[in-house]
């Protein structure tokens, strides 16, 4: 029997166990980076497709703005070429009728296109409005989604704690003790096998 083999074997098994504890431990925290990294790839991609996303919403926002502002120009110089080829006012006028009607008439024509005209613009300016707030509301949706994004990958990862270290047997001090073990022992038979013992000595 080798002396400490019992210390010794205790001792290479706890290695073995923290050896492998530290292993996947390594093991583990790799795998995390790993997906740490997909993730914040993922975040910038996500952030660059809401980007763009927006933009093409403020670019369609300003189509139809733009589309607004010109349907509201069309009417009117529609309206104001109506004014000029149908004004009763400056028929009178051309046909020599001067006076207060003929200038009553003319004022009331173009007060009415004037009316158009205001409440085109009015039209417009609630419709400018109403797209302001439309792109302010998909901005607050990219806002929060992109912080909701940010918040997965806000926080530092640390790897788990290292496993504590085995406390080793001391095996010099076990194999000692083995033999005062041995020792006892074969004193042990030893003195049975004296004058109170087996008769040898007889």
């Amino acid at each position: 029997m080798c002396l400490g083999a019992k210390a010794k074997a205790a001792n290479e098994a706890m290695m073995r166990d923290y050896e492998y504890k530290l292993e996947k431990r390594e093991r583990n925290w790799m795998q995390t980076l790993s997906l740490t990294n997909v993730q914040h790839i993922q975040h910038e991609q996500g952030i660059d497709a809401s980007n763009l996303g927006l933009a093409n919403i403020y670019s369609d926002i300003q189509e139809k703005h733009g589309e607004l502002v010109d349907q509201v120009f069309q009417s009117n110089e529609a309206d104001w070429k109506d004014f000029l080829e149908k004004s009763k006012g400056a028929d009178m006028k051309a046909a020599g009728r001067l006076g207060r009607s003929s200038d009553r008439i003319s004022a009331l024509e173009f007060g009415n296109y004037m009316k158009n005209a205001q409440r085109r613009a009015n039209q417009l300016t609630k419709a400018a409005k109403g797209l302001s707030k439309e792109g302010a509301q998909a901005a607050g949706r990219v806002r929060a989604e992109q912080l909701q994004s940010f918040a997965k990958v806000a926080f530092i990862k640390n790897p788990d704690m290292a496993p504590p270290k085995p406390v080793l047997q001391n095996v010099g001090m076990a194999s000692f003790m083995d033999a005062l073990s041995i020792g006892s022992s074969i004193a042990g038979i030893a003195g049975g096998l004296g004058p109170g013992g087996a008769g040898l000595w007889d």
